[in-house]
């Protein structure tokens, strides 16, 4: 399995490739309730930024706060 690392609106996730259906698994670390998939990594990506961009809309409608961004992306250069 490979993982890779991004991050979107300053919350952190992770897409999983796997060879199995769905190929690419999307995971929000501060937000479990998201989840999503896509058969391409751009795909798994794209879906990945809908997702978060709805899951906030949804609880800025219901007056609900935003889920704190306990992880940080970081990246290191040598």
């Amino acid at each position: 399995m490979l993982t890779t690392s991004h991050s979107y609106r300053d919350y952190v996730f992770f897409i999983r490739y796997q060879a199995a259906d769905p190929a690419y698994v999307v995971e929000f670390p501060d937000i479990p309730e998201i989840i999503t998939s896509a058969d391409t990594l751009g795909a798994a990506f794209g879906n990945a930024c809908e997702a978060l961009d709805l899951h906030l809309e949804s609880l800025q409608k219901l007056n609900l706060p935003e889920p704190r961004r306990r992880h940080r992306f970081v990246v290191e250069a040598a």
